[in-house]
């Protein structure tokens, strides 16, 4: 017996439909995920409801308001007069423009706005154990010329004069027989032998004639005025840290072969001044300097010089503008495994967190050996090429490495054809 029977089929799961919501919220993740940490992508335009993570690519620039602050201290420390002074001493053809205050100040307004990675290295303190942050505020003396307003006596000439002079000063006695004849009569007679005696014995007066003299009465005023003088003046410096026993250390190698002279010199030493000047109110931070080139002062056998408190960073800028730039050949490889060295030592008793800023002019071989100490001791080297010439050997082993370029005869052309001097400080120097 045949029956018509029609079942309904039965449903078949799809396992792609159970999987497809799980599969379009891990798209979305990983979209997400790229978005955030891909730094090759190019970046848009952040939207209110945009996430982006990553690693800044460069620091921050300072605002107006902070380069005004820093460049303050360069003027109340007397910073540019003393880098224009010894640019002046070189007595080269560059000296003329940088021994000019207005043209050194334009080169440090110029280094504080491009804010490169060497100019703020000690700044953060990455290392070390954390305290209770603390701040305030030391000075610093520098010889400044004030004006007061005083109470001052004056002494001025009178409307009367007075001729008085003392009795003693009427008569003298005779310088010789000669002038005899002009004393008294009774003198003139005396017989000659008598005459002869007293005169010998200044016993015979003559009158002083024509012997005028005006005496000048001075009268005596209260006046207040406003006078120009010369005291020592206090420069505040904010003073900030924390109280942990960690710290950071900048260790400042500067080459002073002759090659350095001048120009090379001025860019150097403005480099390190901004640096301390910019970082000379961390309490936790210090300083380590050594020059190099074919032999090292402070020799390797000394300790280098450090400065830890606020008047020792003083001290320090004065010492390294003082630096007589003589050397011969330029030995980078010794000064920075002595500088590393010198690290190595002062981690066997502190925790710091060091940084060396290498300044110079020379187109060394870097060896080997040289950059592996580096990487065995964590250090951050920031290399400050004072001309604009490669170094790609320096350049792998450095954290930043910076070309500074100047040229002085462009500026003074300029400035000799009437060119306003506005948008100079952007065309005349470059990192």
């Amino acid at each position: 017996m045949n029956r018509n029977h029609t079942s309904k089929p039965a449903r078949r799961v799809d396992v792609w439909d159970l999987l497809k919501p799980y599969w379009e919220l891990l798209v979305a993740w990983l979209a997400l995920l790229s978005e955030m940490f891909s730094s090759s992508r190019k970046r848009r335009q952040l939207r209110p409801w945009h996430i982006r993570v990553g690693k800044r690519s460069g620091p921050a620039k300072l605002s107006s308001s902070d380069i005004d602050k820093l460049l303050q201290r360069h003027r109340d420390l007397q910073d540019v007069g003393k880098l224009a002074a010894v640019a002046a001493t070189f007595r080269l053809p560059e000296s003329d423009f940088f021994s000019d205050k207005n043209h050194v100040e334009r080169l440090m307004r110029y280094l504080l706005e491009q804010n490169p990675p060497w100019l703020h290295v000690s700044k953060v303190l990455a290392g070390g154990e954390q305290g209770d942050s603390a701040q305030g505020q030391e000075t610093l003396f520098r010889e400044q010329i004030v004006r007061e307003v005083r109470d001052v006596t004056l002494y001025i000439p009178g409307e009367t004069w007075r001729d008085l002079p003392l009795a003693s000063l009427t008569m003298r006695p005779a310088k010789g027989i000669y002038e005899v004849w002009q004393g008294r009569l009774l003198d003139q007679i005396l017989p000659p032998e008598v005459l002869l005696d007293r005169c010998a014995k200044g016993e015979i007066l003559i009158p002083i004639r024509y012997n005028i003299k005006q005496r000048l009465d001075f009268e005596r005023i209260e006046r207040r005025m406003t006078l120009e003088i010369r005291k020592p003046v206090p420069v505040p410096i904010d003073i900030e840290g924390s109280d942990g026993k960690g710290g950071q250390l900048l260790y400042i190698l500067l080459d002073y072969s002759a090659s350095m002279q001048g120009k090379s010199a001025v860019l150097a030493l403005s480099v390190i001044m901004a640096t301390l000047r910019a970082n000379m109110g961390q309490r936790e931070t210090r300083y380590l300097f050594r020059r190099f080139a074919e032999e090292m002062i402070p020799s390797v056998v000394e300790s280098p010089l450090q400065a830890r408190t606020l008047l020792e960073k003083d001290s320090l800028l004065d010492t390294i503008l003082a630096t007589n730039f003589n050397g011969s050949a330029t030995g980078i490889n010794d000064a920075i495994k002595v500088a590393v060295q010198d690290i190595a030592n002062l981690r066997h008793s502190e925790s710091l967190e060091a940084s060396i800023l290498l300044i110079t002019d020379g187109l060394a071989h870097i060896m080997e050996s040289t950059g592996l100490s580096v990487l065995k001791e964590r250090v951050k080297l920031h290399t400050v090429m004072v001309l604009p010439q490669p170094n790609p050997e320096l350049a792998a082993i450095s954290e930043s490495f910076s070309m500074l370029d100047i040229n002085p005869d462009v500026v003074r052309e300029t400035e000799a054809l009437g060119v306003p001097e506005a948008p100079l400080p952007r065309r005349a120097y470059h990192i």
